[in-house]
């Protein structure tokens, strides 16, 4: 660990009050559970405390990610070489007189679709199921069923990279399949809010039930180490989307293995930890499935899970 890290674990110590935790394994907060440690984790439980995190590593000149849930991603086998944080910030608030819910950027997508269903609300059940948090959902604008984020975001509470607090709406996120401009940006989402529709629980606790069956026939039960659908769907050049577990079983992906990571026999596009996978298990395997659909295809897959390297 460098000099750098060291002064801010020093000074967020003395500021907070708590102790940055030295060498934290990733595999501990990722759903594919791989990763080595960190030089440096905290976990914040509120907007203020991820806001005061993240300006004293840019005060301090330490490089740093923040996560949510852990969905999506893939940490090295080496850890990371930085600081990570841990986005724990929940809570939501709905706004009958407008017809929204607000919630922090950790708050869960299963609370957002539960708490707006309880309360007559419906527009999210799209949603169900998705695992993972609020921020994450907006930053890859998550969707399913022909719906995203991009289709329900009112507005998103930002911090800059030079500390300011910022509200935009949605055209301000360069929404596009499975992309948002957090992927590119500095910016930090604190909070934001969702359009919601007037219906009755009965309804939307019926639609959610229908999205939820769906997911449970397709996807690895909950309790499987996966971060999430692992390719994007193609976009081919008449505009339509092709699905790449549809490509990737035609390549012969089905029961290829690395390692400890193999491919999920129910759907093509889930690569799944069943045996102690390495991430460099993962991207082997990965790019053995490339390789097989552009083979066959002509089609270059590009990933949605995100690989993130133990430096830069």
């Amino acid at each position: 660990m460098d000099e750098q890290a060291v002064e801010f674990a020093r000074a967020y110590e003395r500021e907070t009050g708590k102790r940055p935790l030295r060498d934290e394994p990733l595999s501990r907060h990722a759903s594919f559970r791989i990763g080595g440690p960190a030089d440096l984790f905290v976990e914040t439980s509120s907007p203020s405390e991820l806001m005061a995190a993240v300006l004293m590593a840019r005060a301090a000149g330490v490089r740093y990610r923040v996560i949510g849930g852990g969905f999506n991603l893939l940490f090295d086998d080496d850890g990371y070489r930085g600081l990570m944080i841990r986005n724990a910030a929940r809570g939501l608030k709905l706004q009958t007189g407008t017809g929204t819910i607000e919630a922090a950027s950790a708050a869960a997508i299963d609370d957002l679709t539960r708490g707006a269903a309880e309360r007559g609300w419906g527009g999210l059940e799209f949603l169900a199921g998705i695992p993972g948090t609020l921020g994450g959902a907006v930053y890859g604008n998550a969707g399913a069923f022909g719906r995203a984020m991009c289709d329900v975001l009112v507005e998103a509470n930002l911090l800059t990279p030079e500390g300011a607090e910022v509200r935009v709406g949605p055209g301000s996120l360069e929404f596009a399949y499975r992309h948002s401009r957090l992927k590119t940006s500095s910016d930090i989402l604190l909070s934001a809010s969702v359009r919601l529709l007037p219906a009755s629980s009965e309804a939307v606790r019926a639609a959610m039930d229908e999205s939820l069956a769906l997911r449970a026939r397709r996807h690895p039960p909950r309790a499987t180490a996966y971060p999430g659908s692992f390719f994007k769907n193609p976009v081919l050049p008449d505009g339509c989307k092709q699905a790449a577990g549809f490509l990737l079983e035609q390549s012969g992906a089905r029961g290829l293995r690395v390692g400890g990571a193999s491919v999920f026999q129910g759907h093509c596009n889930f690569i799944i930890n069943d045996a102690g996978a390495s991430a460099r298990d993962v991207l082997a395997l990965a790019a053995e499935m490339k390789r097989r659909v552009l083979e066959k295809y002509g089609i270059a897959l590009e990933e949605e899970v995100i690989f993130v390297p133990a430096s830069a």
